[in-house]
């Protein structure tokens, strides 16, 4: 992932202002929520509600490697509204996406829209209680783990034949990996 040039201007300043964002794509409704106090409003025109205490964001590891870590998002002291969702049917949530991006600040002012950082799969919520403080933890998982695929089956030959009878299409994938091809190539 390339940062746009005025995000890396603030990001390698000295004073770096920055936060991250999470929108969660429930089924009935779409809530975005960011690390911050209050309101905030980004320059692609959505609306993020500010959590406030953001306890910790985990899995929060790239696509690099050939693993797929489960993550967890943890908010300390969440509004009321989002505790029907949690305590509600699991269908409002369950395999619904959350996305993760990062937003950087110049004078409290956004600099440019927020930037993605990771596309997740809600798979659980956890409600805790601790005095008058409700924490709230949404797991969460790469959405390229097939728990009913054998590793690696959706783009294998031996899967792609099993699915579509005489499809080649998959049948060079293995020699794909690491390939380094000179375009155009005159």
């Amino acid at each position: 992932m390339s940062l746009p040039t005025d995000v890396v201007a603030v990001v390698g300043g000295s004073k770096a202002e920055c936060a991250f964002l999470i929108q969660f794509s429930f089924l009935s409704a779409t809530k975005r929520v960011w690390s911050g106090f209050g309101k905030l409003r980004t320059l692609d025109g959505n609306l993020w509600d500010g959590l406030g205490e953001m306890v910790g964001i985990d899995g929060l590891t790239g696509p690099l490697s050939g693993a797929a870590p489960a993550g967890r998002v943890t908010a300390s002291g969440v509004s009321p509204a989002l505790l029907p969702v949690a305590l509600g049917e699991t269908h409002e949530y369950k395999q619904r996406p959350v996305s993760i991006y990062f937003q950087a600040f110049a004078d409290r002012i956004p600099v440019n829209n927020p930037c993605p950082l990771l596309l997740r799969i809600m798979t659980t919520i956890e409600v805790t209680r601790t005095g008058d403080t409700r924490s709230l933890s949404i797991n969460h998982e790469s959405p390229y783990i097939g728990r009913n695929n054998p590793a690696n089956g959706w783009y294998s030959d031996r899967d792609q034949q099993t699915r579509h009878p005489g499809d080649r299409f998959c049948e060079r994938t293995p020699f794909l990996f690491f390939k380094q091809e000179r375009w155009p190539d005159y």
